[in-house]
């Protein structure tokens, strides 16, 4: 062996020798990173149990529930109507199916079936804050779509999501199961990643654990999710209200969202696309979304609409009805 081998092969004995420790110096970092790497509680916003207290509730249907593929009977609500179009209404985040009731009347009016989810980890569905896995919430989606079509077999279906349920739309949209919905409507979509859309701490709704958050991106990317159950995010709800989910865990939050890669996978998107916002959004920079969006995919259709919220947005007549016209165009063919 020339000595240039040799010192090829000591040099590659040392690496070899060093893995160990550098392994254990990751796992060290990741797991002080998981076990400290959390954000405080943010203060609970008045603004917010405002926002509740103007639901109009009246007319709110009473709970029913669908079979989910593990057997979880989750719930919704549902609103039936006289045309050949149905509308599947998300919630955003820590909310319920409740927060939906003045879009879902709004759209019934006009004679739209509507149903409005409580998504699994919120309201009546499954235990509060969590779920099994990320895609669940995909797979609870396409089990109720499932048990919906033999009821309306011919009907032009439309996902309409309000905030967190505005970005599952979007991740919908772009993923396995876009085939799902004839067109997407995504209200003020909560897009907390680029930053440049998001207000710091979602206006004060939200303090999310990003340390933690990317130590377990870390750990899922190695295959290990054993810890995927833990909080990652916390919202600024009234305390013990019964209405809001405080807290998520980390699969909750990453799945009841757009995807880390949402901006590559949006190209893919074949059905259409609407992000409907209030121009007055405290959460996101509205008059960002399509400077973001629009690179991605040309065809998605941005529509402001002025002297409206984000906390008043399912509650806001002009935005309502502004969801209703872009259903209506489908609704009565």
């Amino acid at each position: 062996m020339t000595p240039h081998r040799v010192r090829i092969f000591a040099g590659r004995a040392s690496l070899l020798a060093l893995a160990p420790m550098l392994a254990a110096a990751l796992g060290l970092i990741l797991a002080a990173t998981i076990a400290f790497g959390v954000a405080p509680p943010p203060t609970p916003l008045p603004s917010v149990a405002s926002a509740v207290a103007a639901i109009d509730r009246s007319g709110l249907p009473s709970i029913s529930r669908y079979r989910a593929r593990d057997g979880q009977m989750l719930a919704y609500r549902a609103y039936p109507g006289q045309t050949r179009h149905v509308a599947v209404l998300i919630h955003g985040s820590a909310g319920q199916s409740i927060g939906m009731n003045m879009l879902a009347r709004t759209l019934n009016q006009t004679g739209v079936t509507v149903y409005a989810l409580d998504i699994r980890g919120h309201g009546d569905s499954g235990r509060r804050g969590d779920i099994d896995y990320i895609g669940q919430l995909d797979d609870d989606l396409a089990d109720f779509v499932g048990d919906m079509r033999p009821l309306h077999p011919d009907a032009d279906y439309t996902l309409a999501g309000f905030s967190a349920g505005g970005a599952l739309a979007l991740r919908i949209a772009s993923g396995r199961y876009g085939h799902m919905f004839d067109r997407y409507v995504a209200i003020a979509p909560a897009l907390a990643y680029p930053k440049g859309v998001a207000r710091p701490n979602n206006g004060g709704w939200a303090t999310v654990s990003v340390p933690r958050i990317g130590a377990l991106i870390v750990l899922n990317w190695l295959g290990i999710h054993r810890l995927d159950g833990l909080p990652a995010v916390n919202y600024a709800s009234p305390p013990d209200d019964g209405f809001f989910t405080r807290t998520y865990s980390y699969r909750l939050a990453m799945n009841f969202s757009p995807g880390l890669d949402y901006l590559t996978t949006l190209r893919q998107a074949t059905k259409p696309i609407v992000v409907i916002a209030g121009a007055d959004d405290e959460e996101f920079y509205a008059d960002r979304y399509a400077a973001l969006l629009k690179p991605v995919n040309p065809d998605i259709v941005i529509e402001l609409v002025p002297g409206v919220g984000h906390r008043d947005a399912m509650s806001a007549r002009p935005l309502l009805e502004s969801v209703s016209r872009r259903l209506l165009t489908v609704s009565n063919r």
